[in-house]
């Protein structure tokens, strides 16, 4: 995996409300399954979205579970346009690199 992979923001790592040991071990276990679910996701996507990221997933999820705000296909356009902007930072970072060495 690239550097560029930020899972914990994406599952909540972060955002425990409890204070029991029990509970913030519950917590860190559906944690550790939601970052299996995205790494899992993301290596089946990977031919189709190579930049498939955990905000793509949420949106998507967002989009298939019961609550339906957005539209499918702008969920997917806003997606694309992340993709296109992630490609040229990665592009942009591969010039710079090849500039300095």
């Amino acid at each position: 995996m690239g550097s560029n992979v930020r899972y914990k923001p994406d599952v909540g790592l972060g955002d425990y409300p409890v204070r029991s040991w029990r509970g913030w071990r519950h917590h860190m276990t559906r944690v550790m399954m939601a970052m299996r679910f995205q790494l899992e996701e993301r290596q089946l996507l990977r031919p189709t979205y190579p930049l498939l990221s955990g905000r793509d997933m949420r949106a998507l999820l967002t989009q298939f579970l019961p609550r339906r705000d957005t539209p499918l296909e702008e969920v997917l356009r806003q997606m694309e346009v992340r993709h296109r902007k992630r490609q040229a930072a990665i592009n942009s970072a591969d010039r710079q690199q090849e500039l300095n060495e």
